[in-house]
């Protein structure tokens, strides 16, 4: 199925062209179903050939299909594995149908309760009926029942035998879940969660995952589209919800109306709570961030999108998101900067990532002719970004060790002057001469991916008292490795009254095998003794390749010769 990969990050596991699944991404779902560790891959399939299905895949093939009795709107685990479908919600365990939970009913409007019992009582003939019917939900914009709707649909020949079989009947309007999602309880791992309910009308039912009892219930004043919680997983009912008029609105159980968090500017198509904030997909064409309360962190301008799923590396730290867009792209973000791009042979509309079977990161993907894809992240896989850098997890601060005072020649007969505060250009004078060669390490080039994070004490040399001091770092490639090009050494020096000229020093190229000095100059200043700190960039990535910390003297305190 892919015609181009990035890199060579993806490995192809399974491809079926003929698999018949059309979904889409809250229609599916990886779950341990057995407790053997054997996670296997749930799809709902709104219209396939056969009807409405759930289907159990395992490896490559399917292990069941359950029949669904309405097209799922959709699909969450939490313990046990459930599905929304029509005006219900369908619980399995061990893929068996084990409870049903029925949506409370609303009374129909008293229109349209009028009309049907003049139709019952013969006032009324079937045809006039369906005109009278057609315009309360045209012009009047009643929400009409599921009775009134199959009437609409049927052709003038069917509609006298359908009105005398429902004669005498109670009329009721079924409320329809329009989406599903899960909340936090808060509490020890495997905690099951709460399953969230959205309907047409508006409500949004939060519902006990044993009794299956409400446990609080709010309102919007769209359908919602997409259910996720908002904030910390405390236990707290505090969701967002993303709804078909373009907006973001919060919920709270303290309140019962929803309140307007933000304006996406078109439908959504996607919904994600990350890094404790929002992250939302729409169809013309964004990705837009917003914290707990509705600030909007950032918007990124996309190709129409079809999908948005969440991608959780566990073995890297990573949260990302998958995109699919309109272009038959795949893309993979982390926050605004894109990890990898997957190009495929059809418009993909079903996302899925996460533990299949006993593989971790695993991407599955259904696309809109019904064919299945499976790729597996390489274990090794650098995502460093669009200029192929990874930025490393940060790691603990490391104290510099303790060192032997530092002096300069000339250091003691300065030492009795005040010190001048401008600064003297190097080899003025011998003020700044180059010190011993150390031992330690200074940042590599060419293997910055796999040093980043750590904390390396390069060798410190400075000038007497007299003059500013000037810090050198010896940098160096290990022998063999590649070329280390377009690095940026950023300085900061710690307290601040103390000043560097330049902070930034630009290394174009680093070859393997060569040792490279680069200096900068210290203004002194007074005070407590600081520190000097020493990230190395590349060009075009915001992670540092690699970080060191130098201690500092106090400004006159050097050592005698």
């Amino acid at each position: 199925m892919a015609a181009e990969e990035s890199s060579s990050l993806w490995l192809e596991a399974h491809d079926d062209p003929l698999a018949g699944l059309r979904s889409f991404p809250g229609c599916m779902a990886l779950a341990d179903l057995h407790g053997d560790g054997d996670h296997k891959l749930l799809v709902g399939s709104p219209l396939p050939p056969g009807g409405p299905r759930l289907s159990v895949i395992r490896g490559a093939g399917v292990v069941t299909t359950l029949t669904l009795p309405e097209a799922p709107a959709g699909l969450a685990t939490f313990g046990s594995s459930a599905v929304a479908a029509g005006s219900a919600l369908y619980v399995y365990r061990n893929l068996r149908p084990f409870y049903r939970y029925a949506l409370p009913p609303h009374p129909p409007a008293p229109l349209e309760r009028e009309l049907w019992l003049q139709a019952a009582q013969g006032e009324m003939e079937p045809r006039l009926l369906k005109e009278m019917l057609e315009d309360l939900r045209d012009k009047a914009e009643v929400p009409l029942t599921a009775r009134s709707l199959r009437l609409l649909a049927l052709p003038p020949p069917d509609l006298a035998a359908f009105v005398e079989l429902h004669k005498g009947r109670p009329l009721h309007r079924q409320a329809v879940v329009t989406c599903l999602g899960s909340l936090p309880r808060g509490g020890p791992e495997g905690t099951p969660h709460c399953p969230v309910l959205g309907t047409e009308d508006g409500d949004v039912l939060v519902l006990d995952p044993e009794a299956f009892t409400p446990l609080c219930q709010g309102w919007v004043p769209s359908p919602p589209a997409f259910v996720v919680p908002r904030g910390p997983g405390d236990g707290r009912c505090r969701l967002a919800l993303a709804c078909r008029d373009g907006t973001l609105y919060g919920l709270h159980r303290t309140r019962g109306r929803g309140r307007v968090l933000a304006a996406l500017g078109s439908r959504p198509v996607g919904l994600l709570a990350q890094d404790g904030g929002v992250l939302a997909a729409t169809a013309e064409g964004s990705l837009q961030a917003f914290t707990p309360q509705g600030r909007r962190r950032w918007s990124l301008p996309l190709p129409p999108v079809l999908a948005l799923a969440g991608a959780e590396l566990p073995g890297r730290g990573v949260g990302a998101a998958l995109v699919a867009l309109e272009t038959r792209e795949l893309r993979l973000y982390r926050d605004r900067t894109l990890l990898c791009t997957l190009r495929t042979q059809d418009v993909v509309t079903g996302l899925c990532f996460g533990r299949y079977g006993r593989e971790d990161n695993t991407l599955i993907m259904t696309t809109r002719g019904g064919a299945l894809s499976i790729r597996i992240l390489r274990r090794r896989a650098e995502l460093g970004g669009t200029h192929g850098c990874s930025p490393p997890p940060p790691a603990p601060a490391c104290p510099s060790p303790p060192h032997p005072p530092l002096r300069g020649p000339g250091a003691a007969g300065a030492r009795g002057r005040p010190s001048d505060a401008r600064a003297v250009p190097a080899g003025a004078g011998g003020a700044a001469p180059r010190g011993r060669p150390g031992t330690g390490q200074g940042p590599r080039g060419g293997g910055g991916s796999r040093g980043g994070g750590t904390h390396h004490h390069p060798d410190r040399q400075r000038a007497g008292a007299g003059s500013p001091p000037a810090a050198a770092a010896p940098g160096a490639a290990p022998r063999g490795g590649p070329p280390a090009p377009n690095l940026l050494l950023l300085l900061r020096c710690h307290p601040p009254p103390r000043r560097l000229q330049p902070p930034c020093i630009k290394v174009p190229l680093l070859l393997p095998g060569l040792s490279y000095v680069v200096g900068t100059w210290l203004e002194p200043g007074g005070g407590p003794p600081g520190r000097l700190q020493v990230l190395v960039l590349r060009q075009g990535c915001d992670s540092p390749l690699l970080t060191a910390q130098v201690g500092l003297p106090p400004a006159g305190g050097l050592a005698p010769a």
